[in-house]
């Protein structure tokens, strides 16, 4: 199929200043909002000038557009996200969605050149983030010796009156809570690239999971340090399987069995984290110790060491009792939890709603993971996207653009690799 070279390159390129705007804090903060809508909009061009596509796919396209328009007003209507400015979260929702119909839309073509490049722009823009995050945390840390000064949870706070403050920080390009979850969640794809590189490669990202571990760990969010610890035990546990069964066991078959002493270890997590809160208090670690005593209170459902995460949980449970299949959308009490997307999605709309909202993903990333179910590496790839449903049960994400943005590209680079020698070409 002849392709418009123009629609291709606009494409391509909405991508490629998207993610360099998204992860590279200094940038986003310098270039606002109307750089990100400028790469939905370059998007929807390229995507205009592709007649042949256009003529072709019309029907699925109108669909994926639709759903990116209608599910604002959905989050809105149903989980009262958005706060007081209708607007702002309209146009940060075009830009949440905008990399899983960018991913869908691109695979269903299947025109390589049009997500060429974006692996190296993706690991470069993550790398160079995480360097000066962690630098600054460290800086934060040792030097200032005050938990005040763990920047990432400050990004995690928009506060009135505390713009300037914020905007400082993100000049320094240091990663928030959006930027810190995206990272635990990427995690299981950074195990496949130390899986399918040698030599240096394997080294280069094998680096890049211990910068990301570090980071993870510096920010003191408790519930990404939890995901991370768990993530990384389990992946240890699933390699020691499979040094011992060889082939015999399947990465999947791994992951399972790596799950079974990582559930018995569970037990002993709280006297753990008290014992290496203690160890730390003593060596005059203070802030490593607030983050282990953060970590135990996290498991016993609380968020800090003042409020408790349960008790807001428990606001939404309440929603989904009183009304399991339609929620409160057709009237009664609305019941919000503001701490967990899932539950408040349940709460607001019930299984009906939830429903309607999972066809709605299912619509605009239509095509995104074609080719999962004989991958490889589709235990380690289903195990991110899980990550993200977790972070959403036990969170928010529908704020956190660099989630989904991380998850699905990454999973398109990995999907798209050649594998068994498949050499790569461009499908016309």
């Amino acid at each position: 199929m002849k392709r418009n070279e123009l629609s291709i390159q606009l494409i391509r390129s909405s991508i490629w200043l998207y993610v360099l705007w998204l992860l590279l804090p200094a940038v986003q903060t310098t270039g606002r909002a109307m750089t990100g809508a400028l790469c939905v909009g370059l998007f929807g061009l390229g995507v205009l000038l592709d007649a042949p596509t256009l003529r072709k796919q019309w029907p699925w396209l109108l669909a994926r557009a639709a759903c990116a328009a209608v599910m604002p007003l959905l989050l809105r209507r149903v989980m009262d996200r958005g706060g007081e400015n209708a607007a702002g979260f309209y146009v940060q929702q075009a830009m949440f969605w905008f990399p899983l119909v960018y991913a869908g839309h691109v695979r269903t073509v299947g025109d390589r050149r049009l997500w060429q490049g974006i692996g190296p722009v993706l690991l470069g823009t993550t790398v160079l983030t995480l360097l000066s995050t962690s630098g600054w945390l460290m800086e934060g840390m040792f030097l200032r010796g005050d938990k005040v000064y763990a920047y990432s949870r400050s990004l995690g706070c928009a506060e009135p009156g505390n713009e300037a403050y914020l905007r400082e920080l993100m000049l320094k390009n240091i990663g928030g809570y959006d930027f810190i979850y995206a990272m635990a969640a990427a995690l299981p794809l950074c195990c496949i690239g130390v899986a399918q590189s040698r030599g240096w490669k394997r080294a280069a990202f094998v680096a890049l999971i211990a910068l990301q571990t570090v980071t993870i760990v510096l920010s003191q969010y408790t519930y990404a340090m939890l995901y991370a610890a768990g993530l990384l035990a389990l992946e240890v546990l699933a390699l020691l399987v499979r040094l011992v069964f060889g082939r015999r066991v399947s990465l999947g078959g791994s992951l399972l069995a790596g799950l079974v002493p990582l559930l018995a270890a569970l037990l002993l997590m709280q006297p753990l984290l008290r014992l290496a809160g203690a160890v730390c208090a003593q060596l005059g670690l203070v802030n490593f110790a607030f983050s282990f005593e953060q970590l135990g209170l996290a498991l016993q459902g609380s968020a800090t060491d003042a409020n408790s995460r349960l008790s807001h949980y428990l606001v939404a449970v309440e929603g989904i009792r009183r009304s399991p299949l339609w929620g409160s959308l057709w009237g009664g009490e609305r019941l919000m939890s503001y701490h967990s997307d899932l539950l408040d999605l349940l709460s607001g709309a019930g299984l009906l709603g939830v429903l309607v909202a999972g066809g709605m993903i299912w619509l605009m990333g239509r095509g995104s993971l074609r080719g999962l179910g004989n991958h490889p590496q589709r235990a380690q790839i289903v195990l991110s996207l899980m990550m993200v449903g977790v972070t959403a049960l036990l969170g928010t994400v529908v704020y956190s653009r660099d989630i989904p943005a991380v998850v699905m590209l990454g999973a398109l680079c990995v999907l798209e690799q050649p594998v068994h020698n498949e050499k790569p070409g461009v499908k016309q």
